[in-house]
């Protein structure tokens, strides 16, 4: 566990606490992550089917059995988190994970390894793997130099574009994000040869704080990469664009003849 300050002063109820819900809350995102990409995977390859499925009670349901699961799975974590004080430079207090035996500690580093990391990176990849292939079978051509049908084939092609994009833009931020706080952890756990000084201390700092940046992260991918969630934000907070719409000028008339001018 991550704390500024040099001490845990917060007691051994808040410690339990703490640890409860920061596993809580990693599990649960990495679960929820995994939902989305199947949910993508389905929404692709089943468009019509999935419509009956998709909609907000199910999203409902399906996000509170999330964080009812990681609540009940993460249970093990207050049961061994307790406040320990150390002598060697000076009496300090440190809230940390005791477990009974060596063979707990190392059944629940795998558990978190699995279940935190390697299920979900392993799901999201083929999840986004068939839904690139889907993607990737070949569209219906033009005949007959159709308009509608070839702006349909153009316009496929630049979704499958995007798509690609952020599907490599959301396995590698999970991949890099919370990559380095799964070696650490499996490097100190069952490496004989490691030893916990500065040096590893700063390192666990930074990836705790890559772990926690994946989550800042995702919104903004959304946002800047998902047209759909652009349209989601907009019709969530629509006093932010009710400005931008008033100063929009009227359609031209086309009927009239108009003149352009740029204004910069």
């Amino acid at each position: 566990m991550l704390y500024p300050l040099p001490s845990w002063v917060f007691g051994n109820l808040m410690c339990k606490l703490v640890s409860y819900i920061q596993q809580v809350s990693a599990q649960a995102t990495c679960v929820t992550l995994t939902v989305m990409s199947v949910d993508r995977w389905y929404a692709t390859v089943y468009p019509i089917r999935s419509l009956q499925y998709r909609t907000p009670r199910v999203a409902a349901a399906v996000s509170l059995g999330i964080w009812i699961g990681s609540f009940l799975l993460s249970v093990p974590v207050p049961l061994y988190s307790r406040t320990m004080v150390e002598e060697e430079h000076g009496p300090q207090v440190f809230c940390t994970e005791t477990f009974p035996t060596a063979m707990h500690m190392n059944i629940f580093i795998l558990y978190n390894f699995l279940a935190v990391y390697l299920l979900p990176l392993f799901t999201i990849c083929i999840c986004y793997l068939l839904m690139l292939h889907q993607m990737g079978r070949s569209s219906v051509e033009p005949i007959d130099n159709n308009y509608q049908l070839q702006v349909l084939t153009e316009r496929s092609a630049a979704f499958r574009a995007r798509l690609s994009l952020m599907v490599l833009v959301m396995v590698q931020l999970f991949l890099l994000c919370w990559g380095p706080i799964q070696l650490y952890i499996l490097v100190r756990a069952f490496s004989p040869h490691f030893q916990y000084n500065y040096c590893t201390y700063k390192l666990k700092i930074w990836a705790h704080c890559m772990s926690y940046l994946n989550s800042c992260i995702n919104p903004v991918v959304y946002a800047f990469m998902g047209a759909h969630f652009r349209k989601a934000f907009r019709r969530t907070f629509p006093c932010l664009f009710k400005q931008r719409v008033a100063a929009a000028p009227p359609p031209p008339n086309r009927n009239a003849h108009t003149e352009m001018q740029y204004v910069s």
